[in-house]
């Protein structure tokens, strides 16, 4: 999530549209203090300092923080309070998280080598059968015929499971009764063993699964394959986790022949190809795209090659869309060009930007008569061995063009030639190439070297997770040296990760974050999961965290495996996403042992030291703990649905009623596990509950509800319709217990913005209106959360508590009617029809009004309210900063043609899929090619639109906006001019001392005059933007590190076959009824 400050003058920009204007507001309008009517500065001053001394009365008559303070103070007297070191903690977490992923790759490593040892021993058989392998469970159980059988539901996976066996995945385009994949799948039976024994030494392991170079997915435990879509497109070999795993990164260069005799479905096919081929990049991974004819040009704007991550590819992807076939093709021209490009690359010094290992062209055409060796001999082949491109080529479409020149472009290149005539064919031809740049399996000394960490999200339903990989490979005697079995991986969950944390140390507003060594964010509090969208994009640290030259310096750090501390300045966006303040931020960061990532933590700058409770948590402590959490006094107690036990099965999806319930309930078995209670926490809350019964006894007293009627002199109680008090240990008690239902929704205060606000801002009275982005119609008196925090003051000031009110609005609009008083000659708060007065929050929402129109706006932000007076705020006591999210969510309506091969809607679309996976000609090349285009007359591009009732969510980037106070300006006025200068409005504001409001005095809106926010260039809410081609393709590339090692050739590489067109073509009739005579067969056994 970027955060930035815009940087233009806000006021240079609102020049009045005469001299004359300006002259009246510098010189007469302060003389004449705005007439008789509305009140001068000095008058407006007094009034906001009079409102201030009421609001901090609060202190003695309904939110004592002060006296509070004093009751923490004495109950923590035998305490010790101890300083948060964040570099012993950072470098704590950083050996326990490194320790957690080295058991995961102690029981790959085991893994791998039963894989290798098991497929050594194989003896290959062309008649096997499925009835040869040994408790063979298909993942893809629709009917409920094979793996559903033996599942049970676990917690730990949040599905059904078997632990005992593994469950096997295969792609919907390959045979399952092949001779490769069952010979292949016996072998690999043999890891259900080591994965058992895996599993049950290590509690904490999750997923472990072999993903074979064949195509199937072997996982344990088994488990049901969670299909997303109409069709399952899952393949093992197209997981990024898989390709990165088995090859070293990549710079390519797409070369598509986009001439006149490239039309129709061929056009198409080279279009879905090259989606495919971006498919298998990562972000490790450069490329480029350039289309030739007549003339070579970059496609897009991209005229250089990028990092292939998320959002570079989703650009490249629709540019290649767009591409038009015209002229006659001249490849040569191509390939300099390729070339051109390549020497660019190479002499770049640009920081970060390459792989710098695998170079290749990647040559798409529909034939080709020139095989550009004056080009290779010039620019290729006189480069050292280990340097030169590769070029893999494709001869795509079906046409009679020769492709002799194409296959000797490819073996004269250490590349391999590959045709594709049909959809059908495009996804196992173009995944083709990743086998050729497996790393070679006679230069594997220890493993280590070859060990992979990625990033990415399960496919099972798990959420974000790190795979930890090792490529498999054939060991066998008679194993050439170019054979990879495929990679094995287990993953691991960044929640299992996250949980090294040191929380409590942490606080409220204390965080870890960890990134890779391409800057991208491993976890952070601020990335967001979307568990029904299978793309999670690539997010840089400086798009979650505020960018900065200092942020950008911590980032290379982190990169470069450094250790450290730094103090940072910048923005704190709050958990609501509406306010955002400035503060000084304290950064560690280390390095995590044998991995690619960096730990970093960061200390808000109240978080300096916390309480240390003395003793242990004793049958006593607990025994009181069960009494003060059963009392039934007019008063309840909510708890975070934190852990406050080891084996506790609390989640977020529990309330205060449930969280209490399950603690009492471990309380009282409390003899028999005394160990699994974490200490500092139990003490904390027995703490918190006993300084709580007797805060809100004395605030409950104070409020006087019943005894103070409106007109007295204390009347400033008669709308306060509850008190709260929400402390560091997790409990929030309110009274009375019928207002518990509006504070559930902040049941940890820890996750609430009320309450870390209340932390930072902590000499401030904080009120809050509930957020609405319209009118409240059907609210009769709107309310408002006023909050103060509580400071431990023994030795060192600590964070202990916030305590709070809810008010009616009334209440405030008594409080702002009292301290405007005027003569009779002034305008004040109290005469509605003449004067607008607002309370404003930090953040420009509306707290309250004088007048009866905006009271159902309460809570509004202030540019919807009243435009005009908002675009005056804004530039003078307010700024702002605009946030961009990368990860935001929009509701796509599907109503786009596509050129996927998938994307056809047909009702026997499992029919036509079976009849793709029945291919029992697979091993006879001729019948594959019939069978390709079987599969191309159902996905022939482009298609038919979707319903617009066919919602689904897409990742998308949205813009939104927060304001906050400029901390250099107290107060302001001037003159609005709205739709015409025949009405004019005065206006007056005057921060409130001690609080986060601001009080504004204003003429009445002119009638017949409405202004929209929309108008006024007033962003607030989250609104769809679109990137401009322009700003993604001139960004500055960021900083980051290559893997350590790059394995891209080996002086014993053989290249005997390096592709073969396909020939003797069979009768697509006889080839149709025998499918659709064998589906038919299938469904009637």
């Amino acid at each position: 999530m970027l955060i930035y400050t815009p940087k233009r003058d806000v006021m240079a920009a609102r020049c009045t549209s005469s001299a004359f204007q300006t002259f009246l507001l510098v010189f007469v309008l302060p003389t004449l203090s705005f007439g008789m009517n509305m009140p001068n500065e000095t008058l407006v001053r007094t009034w906001a300092e009079q409102l201030g001394r009421n609001i901090a009365g609060f202190d003695k008559r309904s939110l004592p923080f002060t006296t509070i303070r004093t009751f923490f103070d004495e109950s923590t007297k035998e305490s010790e309070v101890e300083e948060v070191n964040g570099t012993a903690l950072i470098l704590e977490m950083a050996d326990q998280v490194a320790q957690m992923l080295g058991n995961k790759t102690a029981a790959l490593k085991r893994a791998v080598k039963v894989a290798e040892s098991a497929a050594a021993r194989h003896n290959y058989s062309e008649n096997i059968k499925e009835s040869n392998l040994v408790n063979y469970y298909k993942s893809k159980d629709d009917a409920c015929i094979s793996v559903c059988k033996i599942l049970e539901y676990s917690e730990k996976f949040r599905q059904g499971i078997n632990a005992s066996v593994s469950s096997v995945h295969i792609p919907v385009e390959i045979y399952d009764k092949d001779p490769e994949i069952l010979n292949a799948l016996k072998w690999s039976h043999e890891l259900d063993k080591v994965f058992r024994e895996n599993y049950e030494e290590d509690k904490e392991i999750l997923w472990q699964y072999f993903g074979s170079q064949t195509g199937f997915m072997r996982s344990f435990p088994a488990s049901k394959w969670r299909q997303t879509g109409e069709v399952d497109l899952y393949d093992v070999r197209r997981r990024p986790w898989y390709t990165q795993g088995s090859s070293s990164p990549k710079d390519m260069l797409i070369l598509i022949d986009t001439s006149g005799s490239v039309v129709g479905q061929s056009l198409q096919l080279m279009k879905v190809a090259v989606k495919s081929i971006l498919d298998t990049l990562g972000e490790n991974d450069f490329v480029q795209i350039v289309q030739f004819a007549k003339e070579a040009v970059t496609v897009g704007c991209m005229k250089r090659f990028v990092q292939a991550n998320y959002r570079n590819k989703k650009y490249l992807s629709r540019v290649v869309s767009e591409m038009k076939a015209e002229e006659m093709a001249n490849i040569s021209k191509g390939l300099e060009y390729a070339f051109d490009q390549f020497d660019q690359f190479e002499n770049s010094t640009e920081a970060g930007v390459g792989a710098h290992c695998n170079k290749m062209i990647m040559l798409l055409t529909d034939g080709s008569t020139d095989n550009g060796d004056e080009v290779f001999k010039r620019r290729n082949f006189n480069r050292p061995l280990k340097n030169r491109v590769r070029v893999f080529t494709y001869a795509v479409g079906q046409n009679p063009n020769p492709v002799k020149d194409l296959k000797w472009m490819a073996c004269a290149n250490r590349g391999y030639f590959s045709e594709i005539p049909a959809m059908g064919a495009i996804r196992a031809r173009v995944q083709a190439y990743l086998s050729y740049l497996a790393i070679d399996r006679l230069e594997v000394t220890g493993g280590d070297d070859y060990l992979q960490y990625r990033f990415l999200k399960d496919p099972r339903g798990l959420g974000l997770v790190v795979t930890v990989t090792l490529p498999v490979y054939n060991r066998a005697p008679s194993g050439s040296n170019q054979t990879i079995l495929g990679v094995m991986g287990i993953d691991v969950t960044t929640e299992q990760m996250k949980r090294y944390s040191p929380v409590w140390q942490l606080g409220p507003s204390g965080y870890t974050f960890a990134i890779n060594t391409n800057g991208y964010v491993i976890f952070h509090p601020s990335l967001k999961i979307h568990d029904d969208i299978e793309d999670t994009p690539n997010l840089d640290f400086l798009d979650i965290e505020i960018e900065s030259e200092a942020k950008d310096k911590l980032r290379g750090d982190m990169i470069d495996g450094k250790n450290g501390v730094v103090e940072i300045s910048s923005f704190d966006l709050s958990v609501d996403e509406n306010y955002v303040h400035e503060e000084r931020r304290r950064y560690f960061y280390t390095p995590i042992g044998n991995t690619t990532f960096s730990l970093g933590l960061s200390l808000p700058s109240y978080q300096k030291f916390i309480v240390k409770h003395s003793g242990p948590f004793t049958k006593a402590n607990a025994t009181e703990l069960i009494k003060l959490l059963e009392e039934q006094e007019d008063r309840a107690k909510l708890l975070a649905p934190w852990k406050y036990y080891k084996s506790s099965e609390v989640t977020d999806s529990y309330n205060s009623s449930d969280v209490v319930r399950d603690l009492v309930a471990a309380l009282q078995n409390y003899s028999q596990s005394p160990d699994t209670f974490d200490t500092e926490m139990m003490k904390q809350l027995h703490l918190d509950l006993r300084v709580s019964n007797i805060s809100i006894k004395m605030m409950k007293d104070m409020m006087r509800v019943t005894l103070t009627s409106p007109g007295s002199a204390d009347n400033d109680t008669a709308n306060i319709t509850a008190v709260f008090m929400a402390t560091y240990g997790g409990l929030t008690t309110v009274s009375p217990k019928s207002m518990s239902s509006v504070l559930e929704r902040y049941q940890d205060p820890w996750k609430s913005a009320y309450f870390r606000r209340a932390l930072h801002y902590k000499q401030t009275f904080m009120f809050h209106a509930l957020y609405t982005t319209d009118y409240q119609e059907n609210m009769t008196s709107p309310t408002v959360m006023v909050t103060h925090s509580v400071f431990g003051s023994k030795k060192e000031e600590k964070p202990v508590a916030v305590i709070g009110a809810i008010v009616d609005h009334d209440f405030l609009l008594q409080m702002m009617n009292s301290s405007s008083k005027s003569g009779d000659s002034v305008y004040s708060c109290k005469d509605v029809d003449n004067a607008v007065c607002f309370l404003l929050d930090d953040g420009a929402f509306v707290v309250a009004a004088n007048h009866p129109d905006y009271h159902l706006q309460i809570g509004r932000f202030l540019g919807h309210v009243d435009a005009g007076l908002m675009e005056q705020l804004y530039g003078s006591v307010y700024h702002r900063v605009e946030e961009v999210d990368y990860q935001a969510t929009c509701v796509d309506y599907g109503n786009e043609t596509s050129a996927a091969p998938l994307s056809f809607r047909i009702p026997s679309i499992n029919l036509v899929f079976e009849l793709l996976t029945v291919n029992w000609w697979n091993s006879v090349w001729t019948w594959a090619v019939v069978n390709l285009n079987v599969y191309s007359w159902f996905s022939s591009p482009p298609t038919v639109a979707a319903s617009s009732d066919d919602q689904e969510e897409k990742i998308c980037i949205k813009q939104r906006a927060q304001y906050y106070f400029n901390p250099n300006l107290e107060e302001t006025n001037g003159i609005i001019y709205p739709c015409n200068e025949n009405c004019t409005r005065d206006y007056l504001a005057r921060r409130v001392p001690d609080t986060n409001l601001l009080f504004v005095i204003i003429s009445p809106a002119c009638p017949n005059c409405y202004e929209p926010a929309s108008s006024k260039n007033l962003v607030q809410e989250p609104v769809e933007m679109a990137l401009a081609d322009n700003d993604l393709c001139n960004q500055t590339a960021r900083y980051r590190r290559n893997p350590a090692k790059c394995y891209d050739f080996d002086t014993r590489e053989t290249n005997p076959v390096c592709g073969g067109p396909l020939t003797s073509p069979v009768s697509v009739v006889l080839v149709v009824v025998a499918t659709l005579l064998t589906v038919i067969s299938a469904r009637l056994s």
